[in-house]
């Protein structure tokens, strides 16, 4: 049991980071590469910040403005030494900047340092998401005491963080990056995390991970038992496993273990897919994996039992299905279609009208919680309705509705984890109607009036004749 709770420990360390967005854990690796000179980077006020200690402190306080996904900056002309040396400064870090940002987003040390090192390929925004370019002449710039010299040209900078990518072919630009197993196995490897266990100082565990003939296995190299070294099937970007039926403490601690290494992977896999830390304990703690929604199923295979050796040790765990889609893994969740139990597909007479009604069954808090109602997919203010528990009601109000045209409308009520959708058809009964029946009768009912009066007329006129 002891060594399943270091490798808990292990593992925990590796995932348990806040950072509440992307950039936000961009700004975290920046800090670690930064260490080295005693250097510190913040996100505030829509900038990225960066100060370190040094002699000159003036020209090692830099900023990169950030507005919504793009961190840029345009160092504008340069015309003395000062600035050459700002602009250097900026550069250097931009060069960080955009290592770590396509980290996040999935790419190896090794891939962003061949993109680099090769002349090739130079950043083009249409397709990379990233500009790094001169804008004129590189020039000398000299300091006032003559000591030193600069040579720099005006640079543009421009980073995308959510598309940042190493793609190379015009004819894809902004392709996604796709995870694969050997992706995951180089991220392992390279985490010293995952690789060593250390304990007051002293490495007690090390961790080897492989792939061979469709599958990885991860043993250990100081520490464990043979029975540790365990194996997931990999085949077609897809790493999976089944424990067996689980009948002694060794069994039960080799579960453990594999169960514990494939919340290991399965984070690892998130991550490269542009997850935070934080958003993949969120999801991983609700256990609302739905393979064909999030390409990830993990779900208990039998009954969870006690099981103990002969030291009195004892582990609880059931056996486990873990199987997750390298390619497809994301944190989405599931949407629940619901239905409309009142009111779908109504007519109503605007003349008539009192009100319109509908009755979901959407549990009434989820939609005081969150929800929207949309009419020809236009938001509706929660002033034209009322809404009420039973499951859920919503009733528009007589004055919204008479606003409707005359036509078929659709109807949209969202909540957070689904919607509904429905349509109804709006009439307007004219009040003096002038079609059909009614203009024939009236025609009548005016001529009869007509010859009428014209009787009446000539009629008159004999009696006065006489």
């Amino acid at each position: 049991m002891k060594k399943i709770m270091i490798i808990l420990l292990t593992i925990m360390s590796v995932t348990t980071v806040n950072a509440a967005t992307k950039t936000e854990e961009i700004v975290d690796k920046l800090n670690e590469l930064i260490e080295s000179v005693d250097g510190i980077v913040n996100y505030a006020d829509d900038r990225i910040e960066i100060e370190w200690n040094t002699p000159n402190s003036k020209s090692h306080e830099i900023s990169f403005p950030y507005n919504g996904n793009i961190i840029e900056y345009n160092s504008g002309e340069i015309t003395s030494y000062e600035e050459a040396g700002d602009v250097i400064s900026h550069s250097i870090y931009a060069t960080y900047l955009i290592k770590t940002t396509l980290k996040v987003n999935g790419y190896s040390d090794k891939e962003i340092d061949a993109f680099f090192n090769d002349e090739k390929n130079n950043f083009d925004y249409e397709i990379n998401g990233i500009e790094l370019k001169s804008l004129g002449e590189a020039k000398p710039f000299t300091s006032s005491d003559g000591l030193s010299t600069l040579t720099m040209s005006p640079v543009s900078i421009k980073i995308d963080v959510t598309r940042a990518n190493l793609n190379t072919s015009t004819d894809a630009p902004f392709a996604p990056k796709t995870t694969t197993i050997e992706d995951i196995i180089d991220y392992l490897q390279s985490d010293s995390k995952f690789t060593t266990t250390i304990v007051e100082d002293k490495v007690i565990a090390e961790n080897e991970i492989n792939i061979d003939d469709k599958s990885i296995t991860i043993s250990n190299t100081s520490y464990w038992d043979d029975y540790h070294i365990i194996s997931f099937l990999s085949e077609d970007n897809i790493i999976s496993y089944e424990d067996n039926e689980i009948e002694t403490y060794e069994d039960a601690e080799m579960a453990g273990s594999r169960q514990m290494f494939a919340d290991a992977i399965l984070s690892f896999a998130l991550k490269m897919n542009g997850y935070t830390n934080e958003q993949i304990q969120e999801f991983i703690l609700s256990n609302e994996f739905d393979y064909e929604v999030n390409g990830i199923e993990i779900k208990k295979i039998g009954e969870e039992k006690k099981y103990t050796n002969s030291e009195g040790d004892s582990i609880e765990v059931a056996p486990m299905l873990f199987k997750i889609d390298l390619a497809k893994a994301n944190l989405d969740k599931k949407t629940i279609n619901y239905e409309v139990i009142e009111g779908a597909k109504q007519i109503i007479d605007i003349s008539k009208i009192d009100n319109l009604k509908f009755r979901f069954n959407i549990e009434y808090s989820k939609f005081k919680e969150y929800g929207k109602v949309y009419i020809d997919n236009e938001l509706v203010d929660s002033s034209n309705y009322t809404s009420e528990a039973g499951s859920t009601v919503i009733t528009f109000s007589s004055e919204y509705v008479k606003k409707l045209s005359a036509k078929e409308h659709t109807l949209k009520v969202e909540v957070s984890d689904g919607k509904v959708e429905t349509t109804f058809t709006v009439t307007k009964t004219s009040q003096n109607p002038a079609t059909g029946d009614n203009v024939i009768s009236n025609i009548l009912i005016l001529g009869l009036s007509v010859i009428g009066l014209t009787i009446v007329g000539l009629f008159g006129r004999k009696i006065k004749f006489n």
